[in-house]
């Protein structure tokens, strides 16, 4: 199963959902590979690996100049690899989609390692396109990831309406799985304490989408110090028990 966690927006937790639910993935057992499709490098650097001293990552992958089994590194946390990413990756040529194999980079070379892994969860930065074409055209699954801003489901409305129309043109999938509106205990919004709630309601009544709550927490921050997901750093939290019930779905 392969899936892709993505929005052209910056901030929305992306990451952290990723290796979040990766994380609870790999306690029940399960064989995990976290591809990192951020030329930041957060899901790199949050699963504990120094991205300074890498020689072979996703810039290598995409550049059509290494296998996907080539760059994967494992590690602290047992059952769950990395494909990792640093600031190389915001070298690779970008494609002008002239060619359905443009959008299939990604899932070609997958291909090769996918049956190792019961789970890929691919991250994906915001605005690169390429990045976000390849990680969705690759994905049995997309999840969503929203705060609950005022701007969330015009999000949500343009994500689904552009792309689904590019990936239609292709003749590919797009398939949104299900939202994750994150931050929702940290009101945005004073005055309307419910307003996550309200973004909730408003997406499964008029997108037919399954929505998973994920609350705000502190203990995020320490996570990404120790390079671990919140899964192992405080697996009895509020906000791993969110992450648990996606990786369950």
């Amino acid at each position: 199963m392969i899936i892709t966690f993505a929005h052209y927006k910056g901030g929305t937790g992306k990451t952290t959902s990723c290796i979040s639910v990766a994380g609870h993935l790999a306690k029940q057992n399960k064989k995990v590979l976290v591809v990192d499709l951020d030329p930041q490098g957060n899901a790199t650097s949050g699963l504990g690996i120094d991205k300074k001293t890498l020689d072979k990552t996703m810039y290598d992958v995409m550049e059509e100049k290494k296998q996907m089994r080539e760059i994967i590194l494992a590690t602290k946390i047992c059952n769950l690899h990395i494909a990792p990413s640093n600031q190389n990756l915001e070298k690779v040529n970008l494609r002008a989609y002239k060619r359905k194999a443009d959008a299939l980079i990604l899932k070609k070379t997958l291909g090769d390692i996918q049956d190792y892994y019961d789970f890929v969860l691919i991250d994906t930065p915001p605005i690169h396109s390429h990045f976000i074409i390849n990680g969705i055209a690759a994905a049995d699954k997309v999840f969503v990831v929203l705060d609950p801003g005022i701007f969330a489901l015009e999000g949500l409305e343009t994500l689904q309406e552009s792309f689904g129309e590019f990936f239609k043109k292709l003749g590919l999938n797009f398939n949104i799985a299900g939202v994750l509106i994150t931050r929702t205990s940290k009101s945005f919004f004073p005055w309307r304490k419910n307003y996550s709630q309200e973004i909730k309601k408003h997406i499964e009544n008029n997108f037919n989408k399954k929505v998973f709550m994920i609350p705000y927490s502190e203990h995020i921050y320490q996570t990404h110090v120790k390079g671990i997901p919140i899964s192992h750093y405080k697996p009895g939290s509020k906000l791993s028990k969110a992450y648990e019930s996606v990786s369950n779905k």
